[in-house]
């Protein structure tokens, strides 16, 4: 349930950011100056949110970690950003208030694909027919070095293979073999991702 406590800081992360583009773009139709302590309480409740909801393990998940970086990096360009146009003269505000509206909806949109992703980490997975079996669930142990999105076809694609075999003899050197290849097999995906 960690994972849910993290999707649910990504989400609030969001809604933040998402306020705080509203809150920006009233101050741009208004013509406004932005109220400094007001906008910096926003990024901090930011910063917090991101603090919570970025920091589980998803594993070795190359899209995750992309996006993980990715929200921090625009979290930081987005404070800087503000804090700019907080010092910045009446002419060259609404540029950067423009700018900071621009990074805090690429912001919302990183979080909530991160949030999405920490809740289908939570989900347990659904029970699969061949772990009723030694030899199934032997290749679904194999199938964890995989990465996550390749597991449920590869254990679907040895249990076909399992099925074709002719005899108890066969179906033990089969797997056998399999979970000796397993770490060759992973290190093949890793490079193919």
């Amino acid at each position: 349930m960690r994972t849910a406590r993290q999707g649910a800081a990504c989400r609030r992360a969001g809604a933040l950011a998402r306020g705080l583009r509203r809150d920006v773009k009233l101050l741009l139709g208004r013509g406004l100056r932005p109220r400094p302590a007001e906008m910096r309480a926003a990024l901090r409740r930011i910063d917090f949110a991101l603090a919570v909801g970025l920091r589980f393990d998803g594993g070795p998940d190359a899209e995750l970690a992309f996006r993980r970086g990715h929200a921090r990096n625009v979290a930081l360009v987005l404070r800087r950003t503000v804090e700019e146009s907080l010092a910045a003269d009446r002419s060259r505000r609404p540029e950067l208030l423009a700018r900071a509206m621009r990074l805090a909806d690429d912001l919302a949109g990183t979080v909530a694909w991160i949030g999405r992703l920490a809740m289908e980490l939570d989900e347990p997975e659904p029970p699969r027919p061949w772990t009723r079996g030694a030899a199934g669930a032997l290749v679904g142990l194999a199938a964890r070095l995989l990465p996550r999105e390749l597991r449920l076809d590869f254990v679907e694609d040895q249990c076909g293979n399992l099925a074709c075999t002719e005899s108890r003899r066969e179906r033990i050197a089969y797997v056998a073999g399999l979970l000796a290849r397993a770490p060759g097999i992973a290190a093949a995906a890793a490079r193919a991702r």
